[in-house]
């Protein structure tokens, strides 16, 4: 039996109504009032799994599955992606988002645009003197073609998903942590990147990232997390991912982020050969 671990990356890398890029866990600031901010990247999705053959009885740690939500690629395979957003802080405490990707590969008929999604996030609370911050961001994700289903490119049936978000600033580091809900619908008269197996629909996503400022301007993070595993005859329901990140900001309204993340059914695997992975790097620009 062949797994389709693949999904897991693309169903929940929060891309889309974006993240405190370019790490997957988000933070609990907003956008400055009357502030807008315009985020481009690039992303590599690739696997570097074993083999795919795999008897009924046994677990592959071949293809991984890859579910990040607005990121929809669900094929067994490979995905150039510039996923783009804008974001635009209504008053102190609240920004609202949305997200669009465009594919590069792979190609077909179909628009390489894709996994349109909007968002707000709303900060519950702050306190500068104890670091701590709390915030709460819904998210809609508008329903695809059935031909970008069928080609793994997101699904065709509109979903929806909430994250609670939690931070701990102080001056030399940050702990971030983030428990997400999706649900994620699709159209079972039409494939999933050509198969009809089931796949879950509830998904979710507990992650921490420690973040710790090399200088004003300078700033290294690891952000870890489980995911859930969207393939229901796995053995396994949730997933691991390990994703270290850099930012660098040349000046106060502009950000550049790298990041590298893996996937696997346990961390033991991020360093062998049953996982897949996402390259990112790009741009963040406010004014």
């Amino acid at each position: 039996m062949v797994k389709h671990l693949f999904l897991l990356l693309i169903l929940f890398f929060g891309s889309s109504v974006y993240a405190y890029e370019p790490f997957l866990t988000d933070d609990a600031s907003t956008v400055a009032k009357g502030k807008h901010q315009f985020d481009f990247y690039y992303y590599n999705i690739f696997n570097k799994g074993g083999s795919n053959n795999c008897d009924d009885s046994s677990t592959c740690s071949g293809i991984i599955d890859i579910n990040v939500p607005g990121e929809e690629f669900l094929a067994p395979d490979r995905a150039i992606g510039f996923p783009m957003g804008y974001t635009y802080g209504l008053n102190d405490r609240t920004e609202i988002s949305f997200g669009m990707t465009y594919y590069g590969f792979p190609t077909g008929s179909y628009s390489p645009l894709t996994n349109y999604s909007l968002g707000a996030k709303y900060r519950i609370y702050s306190n500068e003197d104890s670091g701590l911050g709390f915030a709460i961001k819904p998210s809609f994700f508008f329903p695809n073609g059935t031909d970008h289903q069928a080609a793994g490119l997101g699904m065709s049936l509109p979903g929806y998903g909430v994250n609670l978000i939690g931070a701990y600033d102080k001056k030399d580091y940050s702990i971030l942590v983030n428990f997400a809900y999706q649900h994620q619908p699709y159209n079972t008269n039409y494939t999933v990147a050509g198969t009809y197996g089931e796949l879950r629909t509830e998904l979710f996503q507990l992650s921490m990232a420690p973040i710790w400022n090399i200088s004003e301007k300078l700033h290294l993070g690891l952000d870890i997390g489980l995911v859930t595993n969207i393939t229901p005859t796995d053995d396994r329901r949730y997933n691991s991912y390990v994703m270290p990140a850099i930012t660098y900001s040349p000046t106060e309204d502009i950000d550049l982020g790298v990041s590298y993340l893996r996937v696997a059914q346990n961390f033991r695997d991020q360093i062998g050969t049953g996982y897949s992975s996402i390259f990112k790097a790009g741009i963040s620009y406010r004014f």
